[in-house]
């Protein structure tokens, strides 16, 4: 019997109009990451320029390219690496043309519309507020995540071994390591919050990035064709 947060309120209203997707999204509350969780295990015992180096050139080159780093890594990488037949490049390009395209507007409906949005979910924060991010190092947090939208929408750049591609990797990593760090915290509630940095909360945040740009964007007069 899957076991859900407490967070995850009104099911059995939900399960009336959505029926087993209720309890099959609801279980992604519990699930982190284990690739990237094994890989940043596995990093600890090595020097950080040691584990930078390795990160860097599986990232940008394959696992192949640092045959001593950890297995973990290693595996992290492959994964990475392997694109899924379902992926269209052509279409993750004009995904990113249409957000670059909208300028300025782009920014201020993350900025004003996106980031707000997301703080409408306090369980879903709680990994922010507990790094002290939300309030010792806004500036530059919003900094890093405008140069990640950057390199992730540059035409090429999800493909393996290109500026948005490593960022993500990058990101996975940092993620992994907060939720290491919040799962031995004595403040956190996994019963409560779920697990640190989960895939449910990660959807939404995909969808903060895509739905609520699209929207946000056409609330300020930018028409996005089909």
């Amino acid at each position: 019997m899957t076991v859900f947060p407490a967070r995850y309120v009104h099911r059995d209203a939900a399960r009336k109009r959505f029926g087993d997707r209720v309890d099959r999204f609801g279980a992604y509350l519990m699930e982190g990451d284990p690739l990237a969780d094994a890989a940043v295990d596995a990093l600890r015992a090595f020097p950080r320029p040691q584990r930078d180096a390795w990160v860097d050139a599986v990232l940008r080159h394959g696992p192949d390219a640092a045959p001593e780093a950890p297995e973990a890594l290693r595996a992290l990488a492959a994964a990475a690496w392997t694109v899924p037949l379902w992926v269209d490049f052509d279409r993750v390009d004009r995904g990113g043309a249409a957000f670059l395209r909208g300028g300025i507007l782009g920014g201020i409906v993350l900025g004003s519309g996106s980031l707000i949005a997301g703080y409408c979910s306090p369980a879903g924060n709680k990994p922010l507020m507990f790094s002290g991010r939300l309030e010792s190092d806004v500036p530059r947090r919003l900094a890093e995540t405008s140069r990640f939208v950057e390199v992730v929408s540059q035409p090429g750049g999800m493909r393996p071994g290109a500026a948005g591609f490593v960022a993500t990797g990058k990101v996975r990593l940092i993620h992994a390591a907060v939720r290491r760090m919040l799962q031995q915290h004595p403040g956190w509630l996994t019963a409560a919050w779920g697990v640190p940095i989960n895939q449910a909360d990660m959807v939404g945040t995909s969808l903060l990035f895509s739905l609520v740009v699209l929207d946000g964007m056409a609330k300020l007069g930018f028409e996005t064709t089909p």
